[in-house]
């Protein structure tokens, strides 16, 4: 059972009933506890992240994934463990990404990684892990990066505080996921 109760659909906004129709997804329903500007943009941001010219899915996935790690995240890598596989991440790489040890990893997956862990737990990364990861990306894909995690810091917030339940199927399984 959530720690708080979801939000009762019929006492919103009809656009936010409109965005929520057809979701099965428990976080996006928790979420719908927001005001409506901000349920519009975390929905337009979540959009914008999974589109892979903005960052290419298996440097997305393993973002997103050590977040979900370092955060403890259930939810979160419920759903991300299946679209990690489906952005081609292998067993090997997400046992990698799972442990911090990222000596398997390629160099860009292993940057990635490590840059992720420092402005999680550090807030800013280290000059190197930030050099590093400027030598194999533009400061665009950096920036987006940077963003990304942001956001599924936010995510993985919102899931400690509020405790929905893990859905059914990971988002990879259902049919409007990517």
């Amino acid at each position: 059972m959530s720690r708080i109760p979801y939000p009762d659909l019929s006492q919103l906004p009809p656009v936010m009933q409109q965005m929520l129709a057809g979701t099965p997804l428990n976080i996006v329903r928790m979420g719908a506890h927001a005001s409506q500007a901000m349920f519009e943009a975390q929905g337009r941001l979540a959009y914008a992240i999974a589109r892979p010219d903005v960052l290419d899915p298996k440097l997305r996935e393993t973002a997103i994934l050590r977040v979900g790690h370092l955060s403890d995240s259930r939810y979160e890598l419920h759903h991300h463990l299946a679209l990690g596989r489906l952005a081609g991440l292998d067993d090997a790489e997400l046992a990698a990404i799972a442990s911090g040890d990222y000596a398997s990893l390629d160099p860009l997956l292993a940057a990635v990684a490590t840059f992720v862990d420092e402005v999680v737990r550090d807030i800013s990364p280290s000059d190197a892990a930030l050099e590093r990861l400027r030598a194999l990306v533009s400061d665009e894909v950096l920036v987006n990066i940077v963003l990304t995690v942001g956001n599924y810091m936010t995510i993985a917030r919102l899931i400690a505080v509020t405790g929905p339940e893990i859905d059914d199927l990971p988002l990879a399984q259902l049919p409007t996921g990517h």
